[in-house]
C-alpha cells in the first residue's frame, strides 16, 4: 500500500514541477524571441569582417542558419534573423571564411 501512497504523491508533486518548467521555458524563449530580431540599430552596428561571434552577440543572439554549411566552417554561410519590423520580414546575413560579408533585409517569400 506505501508503494501506492508514495507514487501518487510522487505524481501530485511531478506534474506541478513539470508544468512550472514548461512555462519557465516558453517564458524564456518568448523572452528570446523578442530580444532576437534584426532592428535598424542592430543592422547599423554590423561591420564587414566581423566574425560570426561578434555577429551573433550584436543580433543578441545566434539566428538560424539556412545554408547546408555554419558560419564557423569556413564555408560559405548564411544565417538568418527575423525582422527588422514584423515577423513578414527577415534579414539574412551572409559569411565566407567565417567573417561577415554582406546581409539582405527582405520580405517572406519574396520571389
Amino acid at each position: 500500500m506505501r508503494d501506492k501512497k508514495d507514487a501518487a504523491l510522487l505524481g501530485g508533486l511531478l506534474v506541478p514541477t513539470m508544468a512550472a518548467a514548461l512555462a519557465a521555458a516558453m517564458l524564456s524563449l518568448q523572452a528570446c524571441a523578442l530580444t532576437c530580431n534584426a532592428t535598424p540599430d542592430k543592422l547599423a552596428h554590423l561591420r564587414r569582417d566581423m566574425s560570426y561571434a561578434e555577429t551573433a552577440q550584436v543580433m543578441g543572439c545566434p539566428g538560424s542558419v539556412v545554408t547546408r554549411y555554419g558560419p564557423d566552417t569556413g564555408d560559405y554561410a548564411s544565417v538568418e534573423w527575423n525582422g527588422p519590423g514584423t515577423l513578414f520580414e527577415r534579414t539574412r546575413i551572409d559569411f565566407l571564411n567565417g567573417k561577415l560579408l554582406s546581409y539582405i533585409t527582405e520580405s517572406r517569400g519574396a520571389l
